[in-house]
């Protein structure tokens, strides 16, 4: 992300551009944790090399989740990667579904109606591999309705994949 902060109004000095820039990254994190500016807060030279670089009033933004719309321009962007394999690929027709799905309490404990990366893409990515393997052109709302309730309803469940024999394969509660 790039923010209009860094200027240098003591000297004057002005950017070869109409607007001053400032480097900000956007990192993922819960609460007050940054895991990106802890590692920049390190002494090394290399991380206090870069520093220098960021903006200087606002360092670190955070993104606190994707709104609908959002969910919508990430789909479109996923179908335009995946297109070659799946051609007949359509994501965005489930943007609203996955949007709900997304944001149960489970996913979404703080109730802010805002979908986290992590779990868009988890959603997506297991669905578009199941699709795959099963030889479709496209994802069916079967498909996003299954991998939906394994990140939901089915999350914690452990499954079994080495022990006694005729064990493997079963799921724990």
């Amino acid at each position: 992300m790039i923010a209009d902060r860094n200027t240098s109004a003591n000297t004057g000095v002005k950017p070869p551009y109409d607007h001053p820039l400032g480097l900000c990254p956007v990192t993922a994190g819960r609460g007050a944790t940054m895991p990106l500016k802890d590692i920049f807060d390190q002494p090394e030279t290399m991380w206090l090399q870069f520093r220098r670089l960021l903006d200087r009033q606002q360092p670190f933004c955070r993104i606190a989740g994707h709104t609908s719309e959002e969910v919508r321009e990430v789909l479109v962007a996923l179908e335009g990667i995946y297109r070659a394999h799946l051609p007949q690929l359509s994501l965005h027709q489930w943007t609203g579904a996955i949007h709900t799905r997304l944001t149960h309490p489970l996913l979404d404990p703080g109730s802010s109606g805002r979908v986290v990366m992590d779990y868009l893409m988890k959603l997506v990515t297991t669905a578009l591999e199941w699709t795959a393997a099963r030889g479709e052109a496209d994802v069916s709302a079967q498909t996003l309705e299954a991998v939906a309730e394994l990140l939901t309803l089915r999350r914690d469940a452990i499954r079994l994949i080495d022990g006694e024999p005729g064990d493997a394969g079963q799921t724990q509660a």
